[in-house]
């Protein structure tokens, strides 16, 4: 063969070769905003660690940030999403434009912990009892299980906005709050101590804890990056439910804790609030726009679609089930 053919041959392969190797997506970053250590977190904890945000071409960057500047910032494109899903519903009912893309939990898994001096929710009457912002998910649990209890929270007890757990647990050891909303590991940790749990929130509310929200113009812009985002984190979800002890490693390790029998026991208590399909019923998610609505005083309608955009996370879970994925 002649040296001229061999040649184009040999180029002719390269270009072949070329078109045939599918180019690599680009790793695209995303932000998420975080108040505390929760369902969601964990969900996207595992999956960072266990590939399945790299599949999708995305890498997290988690950041502690409180519910209403997490609103702000996302609003203002500095977040990709927060994971404060209570925030981002009182937010949306007064007309914010953000959107809540995934309900992990429709049930709150906080508990209303109190000095060990007082025994009951009665007993509460003209104390101060911590939330983390006027109208956030604590302050609208607070207020139901003091109606629940015969007490009206305008004027039978001092509602006292603090930060985060690391604010509200010294302050009730050194006893400025007599009581406050822990989520299942503080809660357990606080009993430990010696303080009282009065009351369980998934008794008397259905809220979201747990889910992933952004803005409208996030969805409207780079709807396929967050398709992306949702399928990895439904993944990460499943996994948490799926595999107990490895599901338990993450989360001891995302804690920092050294209390394995604590660690155990919170994932017992958040397992079984989980929604693994990412979202619930639109019954339930309407009764909580009507519950905000009232602890708002917005008296507009407001539908499930003007707050909740559940299309990616139904889409993400039907391709799932129908791919046979397992974690």
């Amino acid at each position: 063969m002649k040296p001229k053919r061999i040649t184009r041959l040999l180029f002719l392969c390269l270009i072949v070769a070329l078109f045939a190797v599918e180019p690599a997506r680009a790793i695209e970053n995303v932000r998420v905003a975080y108040p505390s250590m929760n369902t969601s977190v964990f969900c996207l904890i595992i999956a960072q660690k266990e590939g399945y945000l790299k599949e999708e071409g995305i890498d997290a960057q988690l950041l502690s940030i409180r519910g209403e500047i997490a609103i702000r910032t996302t609003l203002a494109g500095e977040v990709d999403f927060f994971t404060n899903a209570g925030s981002a519903l009182a937010a949306a009912v007064r007309g914010v434009p953000v959107k809540i893309v995934t309900v992990f939990q429709d049930k709150p898994g906080w508990d209303l912990i109190a000095q060990p001096e007082i025994k009951s929710v009665a007993q509460l009457r003209g104390k101060n009892i911590a939330i983390m912002s006027p109208e956030g998910s604590l302050a609208v649990v607070a207020r139901e299980i003091l109606r629940k209890n015969g007490m009206d929270p305008a004027k039978d007890v001092n509602l006292v906005v603090m930060g985060g757990d690391e604010v509200r647990f010294p302050a009730l050891q050194t006893k400025s709050i007599q009581a406050t909303l822990f989520n299942s590991g503080m809660s357990l940790k606080a009993q430990k101590e010696g303080f009282t749990k009065l009351a369980a929130a998934s008794d008397y509310a259905n809220l979201i804890e747990g889910g992933l929200a952004t803005s409208n113009d996030r969805i409207k812009q780079n709807p396929d990056k967050i398709f992306r985002f949702i399928r990895a984190s439904l993944k990460g979800l499943n996994f948490f439910v799926a595999k107990r002890e490895p599901a338990i490693k993450y989360m001891t390790d995302a804690l920092r804790l050294k209390d394995q029998e604590l660690v155990n026991a919170i994932y017992d208590i958040q397992s079984k609030l989980v929604l693994r399909e990412g979202f619930t019923d639109d019954k339930v998610l309407q009764s909580m726009i009507e519950e905000m609505k009232r602890t708002t005083k917005v008296q507009r309608d407001i539908k499930v679609a003007d707050i909740f955009d559940l299309t990616f996370v139904k889409k993400a879970n039907e391709e799932l089930k129908t791919s046979g994925w397992k974690p």
